[in-house]
């Protein structure tokens, strides 16, 4: 090595390079067999890392040289950096505009919306775990009355959806119950400490950028789980309503339909299937990026692992995880399947006999084939500063 090379390279490890500090970092996430991180320039583009780049990014501080971070790097993960690799890593972050340029300002803090701070303030109770129990409890409860009463909540609510007046009434309630539920959305993730919340009510939109990037599932889990709660404490003056009007009145059909009504949009919030909210529940829960596609390649998958035992090897909780999801994904999938197949060959019935099961069921068959051969390829793996599919919405 040459005198010159030296010295570049010496010069190189004393840099002190610098994240920006609007840098976000999600906590470590599983997708398929591997362990990553998102990182996420606030109001910019996402990306995937593995541990290593993580590692090396959260301590690109300014303070720490080339050199330092390399020691502490080979002290962790038993391996040096050469020149060319952090050469090759400074290049890719400055790319991404990863990198806080020599002399730039300090980013300015940004402060939530004035209208949902308030609302958070105000309702900051809510998001206590006492609260939560409370809810939690009480709305299991009146669901499950509401079952049990099924029948005669039907029989009093089916006469209101023939009447053009009070279908006015319902769908405007739900449109009511819609917007509560990304403002629910909306106020939940400032309560825990996001900033950059974009609501539209009106488009029934919420977008929260740093929804990824909070510290603690829990947080997640709620913020994701508030807007179907909002739906339900909107169903519950109506069903009280239903219990005290007198059988056969009009308030007494409009409450029972509303309550119908409301049910059916509330719970639906809750099925763990994409891009419904029970599934950002679940996904953050088991800590998991992209799981119903990752659970349906690693079904499709195994059968060739057993035979030639090339592929990717999962740990055990992912093979857990990911082979539960992917069954009951395709459980799901097939019963949705195997009852429109019904409901078509019931009205083809008049027409074609019995065949008419045996057509719904053929059509049924080759959608539900080709909607999954169309969606069964390789799921992209993790790479350093690779840009993930992933967005940061609620709903």
């Amino acid at each position: 090595m040459t005198d010159s090379a030296l010295s570049d390279r010496a010069t190189l490890l004393t840099n002190r390079p610098r994240v920006r500090s609007d840098l976000l970092f999600s906590r470590e996430l599983g997708r398929g067999p591997d362990r990553i991180y998102l990182v996420k320039v606030r109001g910019g583009k996402a990306f995937e890392v593995a541990a290593k780049e993580r590692f090396l990014l959260s301590r690109l501080d300014g303070q720490r040289s080339l050199a330092e971070i390399g020691e502490e790097y080979a002290t962790r993960f038993g391996r040096r950096l050469g020149p060319a690799q952090w050469s090759q890593l400074l290049w890719l972050l400055h790319q991404r505009d990863l990198l806080r340029p020599p002399g730039a300002p300090e980013g300015r803090a940004v402060a939530p919306p004035r209208t949902l701070g308030r609302l958070a303030a105000a309702f900051a109770w809510v998001f206590s775990a006492p609260s939560g129990v409370v809810l939690g409890v009480g709305l299991l409860a009146m669901y499950g009355s509401l079952a049990a009463a099924a029948p005669g909540l039907w029989r009093a609510a089916a006469p209101a959806f023939g009447d053009w007046r009070h279908v006015a009434g319902i769908a405007a309630v739900c449109y009511l119950s819609a917007m509560l539920h990304e403002l629910a959305h909306g106020v939940a993730a400032i309560h825990f400490g996001c900033r950059v919340v974009r609501l539209n009510l009106l488009a029934f939109s919420c977008r929260v950028e740093e929804y990824q990037y909070l510290p603690a599932r829990a947080q997640q889990v709620v913020i994701a789980a508030a807007g179907g709660v909002a739906n339900s404490l909107l169903v519950v003056p109506f069903a009280l309503a239903w219990q005290v009007t007198a059988d056969g009145s009009a308030g007494h059909r409009f409450a029972a339909a509303v309550v119908v009504a409301g049910a059916v949009q509330s719970l639906v919030n809750f099925v763990p299937i994409p891009p419904l909210d029970g599934y950002k529940m679940l996904s953050h829960q088991v800590g998991m990026v992209a799981l119903a596609e990752e659970s349906r390649w690693y079904l499709w998958s195994r059968p060739r692992y057993w035979l030639t035992r090339r592929g990717p090897r999962y740990p055990r909780r992912a093979r857990l995880v990911l082979g539960l999801y992917g069954m009951a994904w395709h459980a799901t999938i097939a019963g949705a399947g195997t009852a429109i197949a019904y409901g078509a060959g019931d009205l083809l019935r008049p027409y074609l006999g019995h065949a008419g099961y045996a057509v719904s069921a053929a059509a049924v068959v080759l959608t539900i084939t080709l909607w999954l051969a169309s969606r069964q390829r390789r799921p992209v793996r993790a790479a350093p500063t690779q840009q993930t599919a992933h967005h940061q919405r609620t709903q």
